[in-house]
């Protein structure tokens, strides 16, 4: 397949997603959502998210994965704990960290 074909076919499954799915969230949105809030303990859906984060981390890193997840997590508690350092702020760090790090670390070794 080429690569206009890759991006046709793409752009085409992208539509008729929307085309199917549009209605569905509209018309189901509120009562989903009403549903996970009235039925499902907060706990519950935290336990999920962390699962979820866990399996990722051990899927892409196996242990070292799972332990730079406990790691980072901890240390951004502790910050925000210790000196109330905001998360929203400590999420944009490590997500600009992918740049900005080998960069950094280029500067440094020249």
């Amino acid at each position: 397949m080429s690569t206009w074909e890759f991006l046709g076919y793409g752009l085409l499954s992208v539509f008729l997603a929307a085309l199917v799915s549009y209605p569905f969230s509209m018309n189901y949105a509120h009562r989903a959502a009403s549903f996970v809030s009235r039925k499902l303990s907060h706990e519950a859906i935290i336990g999920t998210f962390v699962g979820l984060v866990l399996v990722i981390g051990y899927w892409e890193g196996q242990y070292l994965g799972l332990l730079v997840i406990v790691t980072i997590g901890l240390i951004g508690g502790l910050l925000y704990r210790t000196i109330g350092f905001n998360t929203g702020v400590q999420f944009m760090g490590y997500y600009a960290a992918i740049l900005t790090v080998p960069a950094i670390i280029k500067l440094l070794t020249g």
